[in-house]
């Protein structure tokens, strides 16, 4: 025993070294513990991402969408870029154009008609497109692809000629979509943007999780919850949202988007598009000739044609508007063509200015001995 007051024995070297061994341990073994469950949620997301992207190609899960795909700003952007990429040449003619272009070019049908293979065209409709949308975004996208052609036939329409702010919008999703900007690196976090690019590409979950909740999840809720399956437009019959989503994403690796939803009636029922304050915009309609030219593709102007209830309903706006356009082109040396055909028949149209799929096989028959010159 030690008497009162002795001191107490201290601890050995080896006994403060035995401490601090355990103590250097337990760390590697918290350390490998997180590793380990970091594998192990890792692994989860793989399994996730797997079915996610085994769902979307049966077209039970975003059924408009590839998800294999790096998106752009629309994903029917998205999947005539990835059509586009695929040819082994660049075509000779692209088609592109608002939404009544979408429906309307087939090459498949052109080809047949001229003799041709139907690789010397492609239709790539960019949607709501406006000439600002086709300076600004669409051809800078072209030339950069590496497969720009030596025509780009625009599919005329009111509406595409007219400058709205819904073309600056269209023009900023463009550039701010995840393809545009893991494309056009800007200033910034560098480990963020790496950290960025190795999800994007790994897994199709981070690339579309916002589509996933807003075209997927969202409207699954409705539909169960609320009983709000359908989509409603005038003179058609109820949708299916998911049906509609999947006609939708319909292309052939043309580009052609067919779209032949049931309706009462071809002819146009809807209001006033444009009024007599939207003139042509002729500064960007200028501009994108040049800036084409500059580049090697030559501009062609095609009028679409529409049914006359549409017509009537739109003039004396509409012939105004191409009056000026024809003017600019005739300046310009820009050929304009003008379908010859008849199109008086209600069952060309879905709606007055969108072709059914018997309208798209008559106009693109129609328009074909046209387009043999550029060959």
């Amino acid at each position: 025993m030690l008497a009162t007051g002795d001191a107490a024995p201290q601890a050995g070297p080896r006994s403060s070294m035995g401490g601090s061994m355990q103590r250097a341990m337990s760390v590697p073994r918290t350390a490998l513990l997180l590793f380990a469950a970091l594998v192990a949620c890792a692994g989860v997301v793989e399994v996730l991402d797997l079915g996610f992207v085994a769902l979307n190609a049966r077209k039970l899960v975003l059924p408009r969408f590839d998800v294999r795909l790096m998106p752009y700003h629309d994903p029917r952007f998205t999947l005539r870029n990835h059509y586009l990429r695929r040819y082994e040449a660049a075509p000779r003619i692209i088609f592109t154009g608002d939404s009544r272009t979408m429906d309307s070019f087939d090459p498949e049908v052109i080809g047949g008609t001229l003799g041709v293979k139907p690789e010397l065209f492609f239709n790539f409709v960019t949607g709501s497109q406006a000439i600002g949308f086709a300076r600004e975004a669409f051809i800078p996208h072209l030339v950069e692809t590496g497969k720009a052609p030596r025509y780009v036939v625009y599919g005329v329409t009111p509406d595409w000629l007219v400058n709205r702010r819904a073309t600056r919008d269209l023009i900023a999703r463009y550039k701010g979509s995840l393809a545009y900007r893991l494309s056009h690196p800007a200033t910034g976090d560098r480990v963020e943007r790496a950290l960025t690019g190795v999800l994007a590409r790994r897994l199709a979950l981070y690339r579309y999780r916002a589509d996933l909740i807003m075209y997927e999840l969202l409207p699954d809720l409705r539909c169960w919850f609320l009983g709000d399956c359908y989509v409603r437009w005038a003179h058609f019959d109820p949708i299916h949202f998911k049906r509609l989503a999947y006609l939708d994403g319909v292309q052939t690796r043309y580009g052609y988007g067919p779209w032949d939803l049931s309706n009462h009636t071809g002819e146009y029922y809807g209001g006033r598009r444009f009024t007599e304050t939207d003139h042509v915009d002729r500064v960007n309609l200028i501009g994108l000739i040049h800036d084409m030219r500059r580049a090697g593709i030559t501009p062609v102007l095609l009028v679409m044609p529409m049914h006359p209830t549409f017509d009537r309903v739109h003039e004396p706006v509409m012939s105004r508007n191409y009056r000026e356009m024809e003017a600019v082109a005739r300046d310009e040396g820009v050929d304009v063509l003008h379908p010859p055909g008849d199109y008086s028949d209600a069952r060309l149209f879905t709606d007055g200015h969108h072709h059914t799929l018997r309208g798209s096989a008559y106009f693109s028959r129609d328009i074909a001995p046209l387009l043999r010159p550029y060959l």
